[in-house]
């Protein structure tokens, strides 16, 4: 058979497998045959460095719990060198002496004492293991104050010992708020770190050397903002003195504007901080953002402002009412109004919600009751006095809805409002007429809030 696979079928593998199950079949019957060391490192076996290769090793090998026993039958393999034997108990390690074997596999002598990862580690005697304790690490000497200007503090691994950690200081420029001066014309600012420290302190003491001389009166380059002159004065140095004034910057705006400051800029811009609507009689009416006004010749014109995404925008909207059919009845036969919109229902406005200072990112709909409701007063005969009727278009249903506010400290919160879901005529207590100046007063608030509504359908 192995002629036949060597000639037939030429394959190193195949010749080496054949030759290992002939070996096994002889080793089994106590005969040993050293066939690899005849194949001229064709069929090789590679062992671990700590072992070393055996034609006819033992079956079973011999363990530091295990005693060697009489064995007719061989194998080949790896095998601990001469003079040492397997350790045993899973332990593939080969040793001299019967100790223990430690965490990093390394055979230790029984009392022997060892450090492994960060643990300081005992041989049990007796065959009863490894016992380990943490490394106790001493207590820092010079513990540094990290409380100068730029330092923090930072726990790292100490160098001379992996397993313990030391406190140190680190400088962050950063952290640093002492800031360069503003020096004299001719000079430039110096810095310097003393020894220890990690902010800079700065003076003015160096003259700059590209600057150049200037006779008195010629005009002097300090800045865009400022028209500065050399004049004949002079100052303890010997150099004439520099006389600086800032340019000449608006101080008025028209109308509807306001100064404000600009980052790089030398002098405040005007700024538009509210509407200036243009009236048809040649007259301007300024507003500031949410704010609305009736034309005082005109109730039913009515100007107003508002912000939208940074934005000005002013509006005019006129409430302009139904031609007046005559043939009609002013009310139906129910108590409503021929003209008036459909009876109470449901109606949604879209507006910003806040609440305590926090304003929702997005607008929202929000919804409310209106519409027109029966109210009447009639003649009852039995009670002989008039009977009364009065009913208000109320919310009949809601639910909880939830929006995202956004606040000052840019924090977001999250905000439950109710939203209206369907709306009724629900019957009320009647009211005793009021006064003539609350009347009026109360003729004036509706009014205004029909404007309102009235707006808010404009804008939509």
């Amino acid at each position: 058979a192995c002629v036949f696979d060597s000639c037939a079928l030429p394959n190193s593998k195949l010749e080496c497998a054949s030759l290992q199950n002939y070996a096994a079949l002889c080793a089994d019957q106590g005969i040993c045959v050293d066939w690899r060391g005849h194949t001229h490192d064709i069929c090789p076996l590679k062992c671990p460095s700590d072992k070393v290769y055996k034609a006819c090793g033992p079956i079973e090998e011999v363990t530091c719990n295990q005693v060697a026993q009489n064995q007719t039958s061989h194998v080949e393999g790896c095998f601990c060198p001469a003079g040492t034997m397997l350790y045993g108990d899973g332990v593939d390690v080969c040793v001299k002496t019967c100790g223990c074997v430690g965490p990093d596999n390394k055979p230790r002598k029984f009392g022997e004492i060892f450090e492994f990862d960060c643990k300081r580690c005992i041989c049990l005697e007796g065959g009863s293991g490894i016992s380990c304790l943490p490394l106790q690490c001493p207590e820092q000497k010079y513990k540094p104050s990290c409380s100068d200007e730029g330092f923090y503090e930072v726990t790292e691994v100490n160098p001379d010992n992996i397993c313990c950690s030391i406190t140190s200081c680190r400088c962050n420029a950063s952290f640093c708020t002492t800031k360069p001066p503003k020096c004299k014309i001719g000079y430039e600012p110096v810095s310097d770190i003393a020894t220890g420290k990690c902010c800079p302190t700065y003076k003015c003491g160096k003259l700059l050397l590209n600057i150049r001389e200037q006779s008195p009166g010629s005009p002097v380059f300090a800045d865009k903002c400022h028209d500065c002159v050399c004049t004949e004065k002079s100052n303890s140095s010997g150099l004439n003195v520099i006389s600086c004034k800032h340019i000449p910057c608006n101080e008025e705006c028209q109308p509807g504007y306001e100064l404000k400051d600009v980052k790089g800029e030398c002098c405040p811009k005007c700024v538009q901080t509210k509407c200036v609507v243009n009236k048809g009689d040649s007259t301007v009416l300024i507003l500031s953002p949410g704010e609305m006004e009736n034309d005082p010749k005109d109730n039913c014109t009515v100007y107003s402002c508002v912000s939208i995404k940074g934005q000005l925008i002013s509006s005019t909207s006129e409430i302009t009412c139904p031609s007046f059919n005559e043939v009609l009845p002013l009310f139906s036969p129910t108590g409503i109004p021929r003209d008036s919109p459909s009876p109470c229902s449901v109606t949604q406005i879209v507006d910003h919600i806040t609440h305590k200072g926090c304003r929702s990112v997005d607008k929202v709909y929000l919804t409310q009751c209106e519409g027109s409701c029966g109210t009447f007063s009639l003649y009852s005969a039995e009670a002989n006095s008039m009977d009364h009727k009065c009913s208000c278009c109320r919310e009949a249903a809601t639910s909880e809805k939830q929006v995202l506010l956004q606040c000052p400290n840019g924090k977001s919160v999250v905000h439950k409002y109710l939203h209206v879901d369907r709306c009724e005529c629900l019957d009320t207590e009647c009211t005793e007429p009021s006064s003539s100046e609350e009347s009026k007063e109360s003729e004036e608030q509706s009014s205004i809030e029909r404007v309102k509504r009235a707006i808010q359908k404009i804008l939509k």
